[in-house]
């Protein structure tokens, strides 16, 4: 589960988030890593309608994404059609590897931000590069932006968001917490 090193990140032009690590990392309180590790994220207007802004934990925090203009929704005319071969792939998902594949066919580096098993497999099996919540918790260790990762894993868990025993313990003993 290694994450790809600062350099590797450096060429990515285009980071294009699914909603539940958006939310997830939003409801911690932590969605500003991913403007300190990328600089900007764009999402598309499928996720933007799942992550809803109505009352939920960490709205205000996408809210503000969204008004700073870090956090961007992509034009819809950028999202082609696409029809993924797992049929578990979920609307968001297939609109954010759609979006990905456009960029990526305009010539554009890529990185996708996707954390459910049906939209990473197919990502992956388009040859896209995909992180996870948990490889950008490990990232924001690695460059100092979090004193660690255990707490905020266990917040993530806290607040209903699924991350396997095999995880956890995969990520604490990457960034030597484990």
């Amino acid at each position: 589960m290694a994450a790809p090193e600062p350099a590797a990140l450096r060429s990515i032009r285009v980071v294009i988030a699914d909603a539940g690590p958006l939310i997830g990392l939003a409801r911690t309180g932590h969605l500003d890593l991913l403007r300190a590790l990328f600089g900007g994220v764009t999402i598309t207007g499928v996720v933007a309608a799942e992550i809803g802004l109505a009352a939920r934990p960490g709205a205000s925090a996408i809210a503000r994404a969204l008004a700073e203009g870090w956090l961007s929704v992509a034009r819809s005319a950028d999202v082609p059609e696409f029809e993924p071969i797992n049929p578990g792939v979920d609307p968001g998902e297939r609109s954010t590897i759609a979006l990905a594949l456009h960029w990526e066919a305009a010539g554009d580096q890529v990185l996708l931000i996707v954390d459910d098993r049906c939209g990473r497999a197919e990502a992956r099996g388009l040859g896209l590069p995909i992180l996870g919540t948990a490889a950008v918790l490990v990232l924001a260790r690695q460059q100092l932006l979090i004193p660690a990762c255990a707490p905020l894993l266990v917040s993530l868990r806290d607040q209903g968001y699924y991350l396997s025993d095999g995880l956890v313990a995969a990520v604490l003993a990457e960034v030597g917490e484990g």
